[in-house]
């Protein structure tokens, strides 16, 4: 195995719990039935925000079509921010401990609420001076284009890139494309993948 010179981290669920049940919690319609009607075409509307296609208005105005004009915006806004939890117990200390040795990037799948809101609410992100962002790269994970204009971005070879998400589907599409991968299940886990390979 080639000794990775960049620790790329996911933010969702590594850096941060990330609670997707808490956008219709925060409306007050929070019913299995609702959860059956509104989920799937939620994950569309943020999937185009969170590729760079809508931006913040237009994705609040698609989510307040969605639900016939119940909603306003501030009330949108205020349901989508609840989705991000706490920063994950521990990861501001170990991404200190790797960034003390090697380069350590961010690649997320993300919006401008949530990353600007998860600036604030993640200690961590002080300690990546590099965040790559699906809006800003117009193209999500697993797809490999999204690894592919990062690597560009970086400009070191594939293989040089350890990235560490919490999704198998990710890692695989990361691998195909030679980065080396871990899927994050907990800080232990992840600290003792870490120490074998001699990064922290």
């Amino acid at each position: 195995m080639t000794t990775p010179t960049v620790i790329l981290f996911d933010l969702g669920n590594v850096l941060v719990s990330i609670h997707p049940e808490a956008f219709l919690k925060s409306l007050g319609i929070a019913t299995p039935e609702n959860y059956g009607r509104y989920q799937a075409p939620v994950i569309e509307i943020v999937k185009r925000y969170e590729r760079g296609e809508d931006s913040t208005e237009g994705y609040l105005n698609r989510l307040q079509d969605l639900f016939d004009g119940r909603f306003d915006h501030n009330n949108l806004t205020r349901a989508m921010l609840g989705v991000i939890g706490q920063p994950v117990d521990g990861m501001e200390r170990l991404v200190g401990r790797v960034a003390a040795s090697r380069r350590v990037a961010m690649l997320s799948n993300t919006n401008p609420l949530h990353y600007e809101f998860s600036l604030k609410r993640v200690p961590a992100l002080q300690l990546i001076p590099l965040h790559f962002l699906s809006y800003k790269l117009k193209s999500l994970k697993p797809e490999s284009v999204i690894f592919e204009k990062m690597l560009n971005q970086l400009g070191v070879e594939a293989s040089r890139v350890l990235f560490i998400d919490d999704l198998e589907e990710n890692i695989n599409a990361a691998r195909a494309v030679g980065i080396q991968g871990m899927v994050f299940r907990s800080l232990p886990q992840l600290e003792s993948e870490l120490s074998e390979l001699k990064i922290v």
